[in-house]
């Protein structure tokens, strides 16, 4: 009789094998937290270099002692700081998604593995 075969897993091994997943995913939406936010430092840093030559060129522009084409150049600095701050309210928005998944899939595996230690 084929039926008298069946072997159903032990809820020990269930619970080991969804809590495995739920560390899994939660390391990994850490792993994309942590570059989204190497990203926004980057582009913070880069931010303040190019609103400090904005400002250094903007005050040679007033005190005449700017080249031609510096006036331009102010302009592109514009719109890469404009640009800039787009980017970093967009990585802000992300980071603030992805902290708030990692923290509903911790709550999740609590519920469901009866996980409380943290992943």
């Amino acid at each position: 009789m084929a039926l008298s075969r069946f072997r159903v897993r032990s809820p020990q091994r269930d619970r080991d094998t969804d809590l495995d997943r739920m560390q899994r995913l939660r390391h990994s939406l850490r792993d994309i937290r942590v570059e989204m936010e190497r990203e926004r430092e980057g582009l913070r840093d880069r931010y303040e270099k190019v609103t400090a030559d904005a400002a250094f060129s903007q005050l040679a522009l007033e005190d005449d002692s700017a080249s031609p084409g510096l006036s331009s150049k102010i302009d592109d600095m514009t719109e890469t700081m404009i640009h800039y701050t787009k980017r970093i309210a967009s990585l802000e928005e992300q980071i603030e998604f992805v902290t708030d998944l990692d923290s509903r899939v911790e709550l999740f595996s609590q519920q469901n593995t009866g996980d409380k230690a943290p992943a």
